[in-house]
């Protein structure tokens, strides 16, 4: 098995940077911005997802995996040229469409989101052109300079941010900041990509390009709504005076609970292309799924556990409304890590249609409950609506997944995760927890105790051991710490 630890490690790293930055963003303007302005940011930003959903879901994974694949240069480059002029076009189409929906109030957001929308289709256009650059260095394992421009993008979206709010433009500053920040991106990556010279080969892809990228579009549709539109079902089915600051609660909510996306995002990221390349081989997306479930969905079940103190610790005390919903989205979540993770799987394994009937049915479900329960409930129904849609969607698509492959279910192990995650819990919610540091030292001390079960009930063995620490830095201060993880996690595998 090729060792992807150290572009793990790279992306990781990548990711709690861009994690921290990102983070950084929603809660300055959080403070910055009252709960109707911020509420304002939060619709403005779900309908740019799933907007940008159209043109970051199909064409870029399809070149992705024709660029990491066994094809010869002149295919790669012509899939590229094919994708980047279609995700333009599909962006240009699309923004036409929302901005005359928007002006003809199909979609009724009203005056204050003139200019607002005007932010929306600048970054969805730019987006549809930087996603296409950014699959070169996907596709050819340049996971550095992807993990690079990333961070600096989200670091350009915190400053133009904060300098626009504080001229006084409120929620309109904070949207324009995503423009803003995709153009750089966008900018860095033509710049790190100019040796891949696509505009020296003649002609266009081919039509299977087309065929494939479609389904590649519906899988990737529906984990995307799955996770923004129930921040537009409270924006559309609450009283009108109080949709905007409702709003405002369930981001503050959906940003603590997405936490987990974006580690998977950046797992999958790097093991999208290995598991593309290595479709035969079946190890690589069974290390992605026990990663996924040991390490980065018991992130969401921490969070639901004690939702205040993450509330309290991030936003204002008047956000403190929204840990109701938090406490439920947050396990949603949880369930939507393991549906991304099969989603990747299933379409790097050259069966994407498999997600792309799954997850639109699981959409069509939650639509229906928060037509039902938002009216009622509010953001708690808003909540309630999600976990309900992602949990039928991962266990649909875990089924599936085990008929496609003909895998057996060990059941002990089940159970041992279950435990683990139980133990996790017990000694996280018996600890103090209120306020910055009693909350990091219980996660500290409820994080090793779980490391401790994983590797006592041989979850966590010495080869997963070797895969992490592949990827350290070779620095003398880290050996020796490393070294010794390894020889405890060995023992403990003998208990």
């Amino acid at each position: 098995m090729t060792n992807p630890s150290k572009n793990s490690f790279v992306m990781f790293a990548a990711f709690f940077i861009g994690a921290f930055l990102n983070y950084a963003f929603n809660v300055v303007m959080g403070w910055m911005l009252t709960p109707a302005q911020f509420g304002m940011l939060g619709v403005s930003a779900s309908f740019l997802l799933i907007l940008s959903l159209f043109v970051t879901s199909a064409f870029p994974l399809t070149t992705t995996k024709f660029i990491s694949g066994k094809h010869d240069r002149s295919t790669k480059h012509r899939v590229f040229k094919s994708a980047l002029i279609a995700n333009i076009g599909i962006a240009v189409l699309l923004s036409v469409l929302f901005y005359i929906s928007y002006t003809t109030n199909i979609i009724d957001l009203g005056a204050s989101y003139n200019l607002l929308v005007i932010g929306i289709l600048l970054a969805t256009i730019l987006t549809a052109m930087a996603v296409i650059y950014f699959s070169i260095l996907q596709g050819t394992f340049r996971f550095k300079s992807f993990a690079f421009i990333g961070i600096i993008t989200i670091f350009a979206k915190l400053i133009s941010g904060v300098i626009l709010v504080k001229m006084g433009f409120g929620a309109l500053g904070a949207v324009l900041s995503f423009p803003i920040s995709v153009f750089i991106g966008l900018s860095l990556a033509i710049l790190l990509t100019r040796d891949f010279t696509f505009w020296k080969t003649k002609g266009w892809a081919d039509t299977n390009v087309y065929f494939f990228a479609l389904p590649m579009f519906f899988g990737t549709l529906g984990t995307t709504l799955l996770m923004n539109i129930d921040i537009i079902g409270v924006k559309f089915l609450t009283d009108v005076a109080l949709s905007d600051a409702l709003s405002g609660y369930y981001r503050a909510a959906l940003i603590l609970a997405q936490l987990p996306i974006f580690m998977v995002g950046a797992l999958m990221s790097v093991l999208f292309p290995y598991i593309s390349k290595h479709t035969e081989n079946d190890r690589y997306a069974s290390k992605s799924i026990k990663y996924g479930a040991l390490f980065i969905l018991p992130l969401a079940l921490v969070i639901a556990a004690v939702p205040d103190a993450f509330i309290l610790l991030m936003f204002p005390p008047e956000y403190i409304a929204s840990a109701p919903a938090l406490a439920i989205v947050a396990i949603g979540m949880g369930f939507l890590v393991m549906t991304m993770v099969f989603t990747n799987i299933f379409q790097a394994r050259n069966v994407p249609r498999i997600p792309a009937i799954v997850l639109p049915l699981a959409v069509i479900i939650e639509i229906i409950l928060l037509i039902l329960l938002v009216p009622s409930y509010g953001i708690v129904g808003a909540a309630a609506s999600t976990t309900i849609a992602c949990s039928i969607g991962c266990t649909v698509m875990a089924g599936l997944y085990v008929h496609t492959y003909k895998l057996k279910l060990d059941h002990l192990a089940m159970v041992k995760t279950l435990v683990s995650f139980c133990i996790l819990l017990l000694v996280l919610y018996t600890l103090p927890h209120t306020g910055l540091f009693p909350l990091v030292g219980s996660l500290t001390l409820s994080g090793i105790v779980y490391l401790v079960v994983l590797a006592s009930f041989r979850l966590l063995t010495e080869e997963d051991a070797s895969i992490f620490l592949a990827g350290m830095p070779n620095h003398k201060a880290v050996t020796p710490i490393a070294e010794m993880i390894s020889r405890v996690i060995k023992k403990l595998n003998r208990v």
